[in-house]
């Protein structure tokens, strides 16, 4: 199983590593991938629309063997 993450760097600010609340769990890398980038999009434009300069963002997706 796959979970999403979300990595965003604002200017001025410590990066901040961010997933799903509750943690969202995906059958394939393929579909975690496809919801990651677009909560990715939305919230820059959510960081965007408060004034933070986004200095490095970065979605990706880690596996978790511990889930069946």
């Amino acid at each position: 199983m796959w979970k999403a993450i979300i990595i965003v760097c604002a200017l001025g600010n410590p990066c901040v590593i961010f997933q799903e609340d509750p943690v969202q769990y995906y059958d394939s890398e393929q579909k975690c991938l496809e919801v990651a980038f677009k909560k990715h999009n939305d919230m820059l434009e959510g960081f965007e629309t408060y004034g933070y300069m986004i200095e490095n963002s970065e979605y990706l997706c880690q596996r978790d063997d511990s889930i069946l």
